[in-house]
């Protein structure tokens, strides 16, 4: 199961796996973050996996914020495994955080 935590008001870490078992839990809980604040970061250091259904999950929750003026950001700065699936994906993320809206 995958385990979520804040940091920050703004920075959510997803832990644990991120597959298509549990994707609609996630993504409630990462939209529930996102009534919070404009930009949310999303921490995906810490996934010990992700699937293409999961980082397809990923993306279409960050255009559905960028469609309602909200911005999420997927932040892999050393999770190789997260970056090979995001290349094979086409999935644009940062590897060092942002310039982020207030």
């Amino acid at each position: 199961m995958l385990f979520q935590s804040f940091l920050t008001n703004r920075l959510l870490r997803l832990e644990g796996r991120l597959y298509s078992g549990n994707l609609s839990e996630v993504q409630h809980k990462i939209e529930t973050a996102l009534d919070r604040t404009p930009s949310l970061i999303l921490d995906l250091d810490p996934l010990e996996n992700l699937d293409a259904a999961g980082a397809y999950m990923l993306y279409i929750t960050t255009e559905k914020a960028r469609e309602n003026n909200k911005e999420i950001i997927l932040l892999c700065r050393k999770n190789e495994m997260v970056k090979l699936t995001f290349s094979f994906t086409g999935i644009r993320y940062f590897n060092k955080i942002p310039r982020v809206r207030v």
